[in-house]
């Protein structure tokens, strides 16, 4: 009887609090923009009814200016012009001010403009941005309008609190060694708790594309907590208005949705009419905002000439047309592309089918067959053992990080063979797995048994072992390292002249090893390689279009004259708005 009385109240309660909210008013999503470009990080003035944002032209190369209109139907306004690009408008308390991060060539600077336009006024100056090419928000108000909390850029990039009026600096938060650093800091609506995102160590940059997770601490760096729990990448976080919410955009399961999770702990939940391309929430009085990315692209292959890994290679002309054409074309997005050892196949993840899965082709791209039906978890660092009998992935979902093996052939059954581990890939007879696993590399046997710690620095990154087979090469965060197959002391084996993309691929070959890294000077996505015989790197191949979603991937053909890329085909970031939003 007191467990009937109990539900009947229950219920009583329930239907008071529908009748005095009145009836559920539908979520209404409309398209902002429609212009060719990019349009991203929007964020709400006070009253919700105008909106900031950083637009760029279709040029890759273009910088990013800050732009205000109108809601819902207002017309443009361009504030900032310039070489260089202004990233992540947000709007001070007082609706009459913008504060963004100006992103240079030899550093940074956060900015204050009139959002009705007008004179600039410099807050504060910090080093080069962590991640150039694509940057995450670095700048938040405090409810009183006296301060911002702002990402300083460095070797682990931190929170600071920066005073309006002096530009004084004032620590918040001290990222631990190993962890790529914090960003994305939202000051929440009371001014008493900052959330920001913090990069797990090795896995994949400060949030952008690999592992991290929302923190939260007070203003003054105490009360440190971590909120979410998945290691998984995150674009964007913002507070709900009451400030018992966070909103963010996450790469959890299926692509990068947005998301909801009390502030005091709980279960993200999912806001499907996102999609799964939303990115940089921002949330205003009924009202939503984020970026959304319908991209498609295709794997394309182009002549690399005889740069590095070819026999009596050199690294010839980056900047030529280099032959470039579509080798995988499907409805969907194709990305991850990697040679069979002997060249006559290619492997690559596509999502043509709705998630993604594993496919093989001809190295023309012919009698191409979906492998994998996993449905549901996001796949990626594809490798192919040295007999060509097997391929080994990264499968992340909420159970985390996972390893699989299957062969290469049609309804393969894929088999998981490490579990909290990433970027895994063969030794070079076969009979090993290297991998990454909080922040470490390990090494374990075929099946993934008997695992052990290579090289225990944290912060390392994407193992590879070497084409004579000595030594494991892996990243840091601003070099490349590497160890001894069997274990023993790390060395610094060289450090890139630009700045490294987390989210990247490195092919060792007999020669030396490519990798991706963002020049500065072109704005733009270029692979190096680094010759062991001169101990200098060079840029191999200038990519265009380079599709930088998930992961910074490429492949050289074993004859070193061929490289594969995934292309962006058609891309533009758009603005969407959502009505009615609770």
């Amino acid at each position: 009887m007191l467990a009937l009385a109990l539900c009947s109240v229950g219920a009583v309660v329930t239907l008071m609090g529908r009748l005095a909210g009145g009836p559920q008013v539908a979520q209404k999503k409309v398209q902002l923009s429609s212009d060719e470009g990019s349009q991203a990080y929007p964020s709400f003035s006070p009253d919700a009814k105008r909106l900031a944002y950083s637009a760029r032209d279709v040029s890759k190369v273009s910088a990013f200016h800050i732009f205000v209109r109108e809601l819902p139907s207002g017309a443009p306004r361009q504030l900032t012009t310039g070489p260089s690009s202004d990233i992540g408008p947000v709007w001070a308390p007082e609706g009459g001010t913008l504060a963004f991060l100006r992103i240079g060539e030899t550093g940074t600077e956060c900015i204050v403009i009139p959002a009705d336009g007008g004179a600039e006024r410099k807050i504060a100056g910090f080093g080069p941005a962590a991640d150039a090419g694509q940057p995450m928000p670095a700048v938040s108000w405090t409810p009183d309008g006296k301060s911002l909390a702002v990402v300083q850029a460095g070797e682990r990039p931190a929170i600071v609190l920066v005073a309006v009026d002096t530009g004084k600096v004032k620590s918040i938060t001290n990222p631990p060694d190993g962890s790529p650093g914090d960003s994305t800091p939202a000051v929440s609506p009371s001014g008493g708790t900052l959330a920001f995102v913090r990069g797990a160590g090795g896995a994949g940059g400060s949030g952008n594309e690999g592992g991290a997770d929302i923190w939260l601490c007070d203003l003054a760096g105490a009360g440190l907590r971590r909120l979410t729990f998945d290691d998984r990448g995150i674009r964007g976080i913002a507070w709900s208005r009451d400030g018992q919410d966070i909103v963010y955009s996450g790469n959890r399961v299926g692509g990068w949705q947005i998301w909801r999770v009390p502030a005091f702990g709980g279960s993200p939940k999912e806001y499907t009419i996102g999609g799964r391309q939303a990115y940089y929430p921002a949330v205003g009085r009924n009202r939503l905002a984020f970026t959304d990315s319908p991209t498609v692209s295709a794997i394309w292959r182009a002549t690399l000439g005889t740069a590095g890994g070819a026999p009596g290679g050199s690294a010839g002309a980056p900047d030529a047309p280099a032959d470039a054409r579509p080798v995988i074309r499907s409805t969907g997005s194709e990305s991850s592309p990697v040679y069979s050892p002997d060249g006559k196949r290619i492997a690559n993840v596509s999502d043509q089918s709705g998630n993604d899965e594993v496919f093989v082709c001809d190295a023309d791209g012919g009698n191409r067959v979906k492998v994998t039906n996993l449905n549901g978890p996001n796949i990626g660092r594809l490798r192919w053992s040295p007999d060509g009998k097997l391929l080994m992935f990264d499968a992340g979902s909420d159970h985390g990080q996972e390893v699989y093996t299957a062969a290469p052939v049609a309804g393969a059954k894929p088999n998981r063979v490490l579990l909290n581990a990433s970027n895994a890939s063969f030794s070079n007879d076969g009979k090993w797995i290297y991998f990454q696993s909080r922040g470490q590399i390990w090494k374990a046997t075929l099946d993934g048994g008997n695992p052990r710690t290579l090289a225990k620095m944290r912060g390392a990154a994407q193992p590879v072992e070497s084409a004579d087979g000595k030594y494991i090469y892996f990243r840091s965060r601003r070099s490349f390292w590497r160890v001894p197959v069997g274990g023993g002391e790390e060395e610094e084996a060289f450090v890139p002249e630009h700045d490294l993309m987390w989210a990247t691929t490195i092919q060792a070959t007999r020669k030396g090893v490519y990798y991706v890294e963002w020049e500065r000077s072109s704005r733009g996505m270029v692979i190096s390689f680094y010759d062991f015989a001169s101990k200098k790197s060079s840029v191999a191949f200038r990519t265009r279009d380079f599709d930088t979603r998930n992961t910074a991937t490429f492949s050289v053909s074993p004859d070193g004259r061929n490289i594969l890329y995934p292309r962006v085909d058609q891309s533009q970031t758009n603005l969407m708005l959502v009505e009615n939003f609770r």
